[in-house]
């Protein structure tokens, strides 16, 4: 026993008496609760029910494509293709693709 705890008035414990007390019987350890991830919100887009405004397709005319495509981008030529249906490869050289649009314009008309 030590000093302090008959000084203090204080219970001793076994190792201070020397005793061998009785223990109490270990807790069992209770298993962990299963618990399901929490399920995420579900957001609505009001705008995805809005229609959308598009414009009427209107297939270019002989006078809205460019007389002189010589001078043009090579995207700029790309896009007045899309307009009127064929589809220019970038990778060909400026001339190249003047002359594919040339020929698919007298194509058309």
């Amino acid at each position: 026993m030590s000093k302090f705890s008959e000084a203090a008035g204080l219970p001793t414990t076994t190792h201070e008496s020397g005793s061998a007390g009785t223990t109490a019987p270990p807790v069992p350890t209770a298993p962990p609760e299963t618990v399901a991830p929490p399920t995420p919100p579900v957001y609505e887009n009001p705008l995805d029910d809005m229609p959308v405004a598009t414009a009427p397709e209107v297939p270019p005319t002989a006078a809205d494509i460019p007389k002189d495509l010589k001078w043009m981008s090579k995207i700029k030529l790309e896009q007045i293709g899309r307009s009127l249906g064929i589809e220019l490869d970038r990778r060909l050289s400026q001339p190249k693709l003047v002359e594919q649009l040339e020929s698919h314009i007298a194509n058309i008309q």
